[in-house]
């Protein structure tokens, strides 16, 4: 599916929840202008104007209307919250990798230098410091230190087994923690607001971990689209799903066999490793799709799922 389709589909999905959007981008720009003697201000503001999908917003919004809640300023709190937290780590995550661009425009550090890169990714998180801190439910706040704590271990995982081919249950876990946790902390937050029985939680944990974990499996994918991505990722160490099934397969796990990295981009697309990946991205999808079966149907349910098949390429065409 090219970009353009899925953006398409994803914004007719999204048309439910565009006044929750408006609100969003409301509170952005007064949370930032609240700054107005930073010198920072035009970067930040200059590197979240090139959007990504600001999926995670979506989804706490989405959940917030499933689940029978308005979107109140708390809402939109917690998802301004997470998407600056997402973003101050994608600036930290170019500065590591050594990133030249970034949805298709040059990174801080490229644009910059590492010092003014690492200390805008740290404003980003002082702001987000800030939003929580005036959240009086200590649940809540645990769940997002939770999370950046998880989040860092997972780079430090990677860090830490760079240039190794990981079992594939190792590199669940290290997507979970990179990527599923902040999806987890996002959408628990909203179910468990004003909830003195939050039976369900479980579901809701387990729905984000799942969808996380495809979101990242399948950004693993998008990467193989890119040579020049998986060139960056051979440079780093970094290795993925595809290149995990195909190591696997073809050499029986030992990477010290493949003598030649620069052929490895064509010779994984025409084998079953990215075939496999998708599959293994849709078993995720799938199971989060069953977490939230407790959700009486309504239209907001049905987005999520619609989403949910989106997001795999297994959406309904007819």
């Amino acid at each position: 599916m090219s970009d353009s389709v899925f953006n398409t589909k994803y914004n007719e999905i999204l048309k439910i929840i565009s006044p929750d959007f408006d609100t969003l981008e409301s509170s952005l720009t007064a949370h930032l202008d609240s700054e107005k003697t930073s010198r920072i201000i035009p970067i930040i503001k200059d590197f979240l104007g090139n959007k990504g999908k600001r999926i995670r917003p979506a989804l706490i919004f989405l959940f917030a209307h499933a689940l029978g809640k308005s979107c109140s300023e708390f809402v939109t709190k917690i998802a301004l919250a997470n998407e600056l937290l997402h973003n101050a780590t994608l600036i930290h995550d170019d500065i590591i990798d050594c990133s030249l661009l970034r949805r298709g425009k040059t990174t801080l550090n490229f644009d910059y230098d590492n010092k003014l890169a690492v200390l805008a990714g740290d404003f980003l998180i002082a702001r987000v410091l800030e939003l929580l801190f005036d959240i009086e439910d200590t649940n809540i706040r645990k769940l997002h230190a939770d999370a950046v704590s998880k989040l860092i271990n997972g780079e430090l995982n990677q860090y830490f087994s760079r240039y190794k081919l990981l079992s594939m249950d190792k590199y669940i876990e290290k997507s979970k923690d990179k990527t599923a946790r902040l999806f987890e902390a996002g959408i628990s937050s909203v179910y468990l607001y004003q909830n003195n029985e939050p039976s369900h939680l479980e579901n809701i944990k387990n729905f984000a971990l799942n969808f996380g974990t495809a979101f990242q499996i399948l950004n693993d994918i998008d990467n193989f689209k890119n040579s020049q991505s998986i060139e960056e990722d051979l440079k780093n160490g970094d290795y993925s799903a595809p290149l995990i099934f195909y190591v696997h397969e073809k050499y029986h796990g030992d990477m010290s066999k493949v003598q030649n990295t620069g052929l490895l981009f064509k010779q994984i697309q025409n084998s079953e490793a990215i075939t496999r990946t998708k599959e293994l991205a849709k078993h995720y999808i799938n199971r989060a799709i069953e977490n939230i079966s407790f959700i009486e149907d309504n239209q907001y349910k049905r987005a999520i799922i619609n989403l949910c098949n989106l997001i795999a390429g297994t959406e309904n065409n007819g």
